[in-house]
């Protein structure tokens, strides 16, 4: 039998940044030129629908991105799991390896996992990715990775997640408690885990699956 290893998203798949995220977003709206949004109440919009709803120019993400990644450093030990993440990390890697991939900054990541002992779970990671940048990287994680397994698959919470996997034929679930809602995700992908137990089978399924064939 051969190797599995899962890639998470960080935002809103591991970590409970939705309202935080919001907060700091809306807290630079006038520094930077855009409107504050309700994120609550856009969560059937992809990433792109809400950039262009916040009047953000597309020259400007670059920017922005960064300075929200150097922000995030500053807060991340206020960063919070999903409740049943801890235990959901354990029970996956008794089956198979583990990693993430995110835009987010790798010291979020690295101190998140610290502070919740989660750090030994995970043998990957790359952040840093661009916000509309994910299949391309993807695209080139999963081409380094296949030389060490034969079933990969990612667990992500927003529309964006899914249409880079589709790109790239990447097998993915997604989860109804991030970015956007559980109706608009099922409307995109028909594995949808509503806890963190429920995600721990799912993955664990089509890990056992992958690996069979």
């Amino acid at each position: 039998m051969g190797r599995a290893i899962v890639l998470f998203d960080f935002d809103g798949t591991l970590a409970d940044t939705f309202e935080s995220g919001a907060a700091l977003i809306n807290e630079f709206a006038v520094k930077f030129g855009y409107k504050p949004l309700d994120f609550a109440s856009h969560r059937n919009l992809s990433a792109r629908e809400l950039v262009k709803l916040s009047g953000v120019r597309w020259w400007q993400i670059p920017k922005l991105v960064r300075f929200f990644r150097r922000e995030s450093v500053n807060r991340a030990d206020r960063i919070k799991p999903f409740n049943g993440i801890e235990d959901m990390v354990k029970r996956i890697f008794k089956v198979c390896d583990m990693g993430i991939l995110t835009t987010n900054a790798s010291q979020t990541i690295g101190r998140f996992l610290d502070n919740l002992q989660l750090e030994k779970y995970f043998c990957y990671l790359r952040s840093n990715v661009p916000l509309f940048g994910k299949s391309r990287a993807l695209r080139r994680t999963v081409r380094m990775l296949k030389q060490h397994y034969t079933y990969i698959l990612y667990v992500g919470d927003e529309i964006r997640d899914i249409e880079a996997c589709r790109k790239v034929g990447l097998p993915i679930v997604s989860v109804s408690w991030g970015f956007n809602s559980r109706e608009i995700l099922a409307a995109h992908n028909d594995s949808v885990a509503d806890s963190a137990d429920e995600l721990a089978q799912k993955v664990l399924d089509r890990v056992i699956e992958g690996l069979s064939k």
